[in-house]
């Protein structure tokens, strides 16, 4: 044997017992919905190291629904919300920027009834199983995850009346006015918003109005609101109203409707 085939043999006897012990890290066990991570009781945090985590066919189908940017690192969990009350996935902890995905049933069968960035919770039928997947919907490896599955607050409430007096102007503009109360809503994204429809003659006047934001602290408060006609000009006499209060929460929007007729005063008198 020569000198060079014996050094050559010596080096590979080197190297292969140090590479025979490298080893690629392992994907987490939830990194598909199939070994999704129960969650028994609420509140629950989980903290997880994703930077393993990969992403499939599966979340680019959900995706396509919910619109993020990325959906990769995607680690699952199950909830099955047992009283109906639902719950609320909170990823905003983590130390990478992460979205939410939220299933009824299995995720392949692509029933997606929430998602969103930094959070996403849903209210269902008591005995529902949900699965949720969080991801990094950034161009980010993963990282720390931080998980909190919490409880839903109370459900957004609204109330709304309509006067049944309104005003005619010479401009053939009307105003109508009334009440309303909602709770547990954000007020910028909670309106007022109806029809206003008048016989005149031959022809009927429709016209439309918005109130924007509103007060949702359980109060009672009055509203008004200029109505402009897309077809002609408001006068005094009857006319007939539709109007809905929508009133949104963190995953949940409710509804009060209110019509009826209104007695329109000619030129505001």
């Amino acid at each position: 044997m020569s000198f060079r085939s014996a050094a050559a043999l010596a080096v590979a006897a080197l190297i292969l017992p140090l590479s025979a012990t490298v080893a690629h890290a392992a994907a987490p066990s939830n990194d598909t919905a199939a070994g999704a991570t129960v969650i028994s009781a609420l509140p629950t945090t989980i903290d997880q190291d994703t930077t393993q985590a990969t992403t499939d066919a599966v979340d680019a189908a959900l995706n396509v629904n919910c619109g993020a940017p990325a959906t990769g690192a995607s680690v699952w969990f199950t909830y099955t919300d047992a009283d109906g009350s639902g719950f609320l996935a909170d990823v905003s902890g983590s130390n990478y920027s992460a979205g939410v995905f939220v299933t009824e049933g299995n995720p392949a069968d692509g029933n997606l009834v929430a998602c969103g960035p930094g959070q996403a919770g849903v209210r269902g039928e008591p005995g529902t199983t949900y699965y949720i997947a969080a991801f990094n919907d950034s161009s980010t490896a993963g990282g720390n995850l931080s998980i909190t599955f919490g409880v839903l607050p109370p459900a957004p409430t609204a109330a709304l009346t309509v006067n049944p007096k309104g005003v005619a102007y010479k401009d053939g503009t009307a105003r109508i006015s009334g009440t309303y109360s909602c709770t547990n809503a954000d007020g910028y994204g909670s309106d007022i918003e109806g029809m206003l429809t008048q016989t005149v003659g031959r022809l009927k006047i429709n016209g439309s109005f918005f109130v924007n934001p509103l007060e949702c602290d359980g109060a009672t408060h009055n509203w008004d609101a200029f109505v402009f006609s897309d077809n002609g000009l408001f006068s005094g006499g009857k006319a007939a109203n539709f109007s809905v209060a929508f009133a949104c929460g963190l995953v949940e929007c409710t509804v009060a409707e209110a019509s009826g007729k209104v007695q329109l005063s000619r030129n505001g008198k």
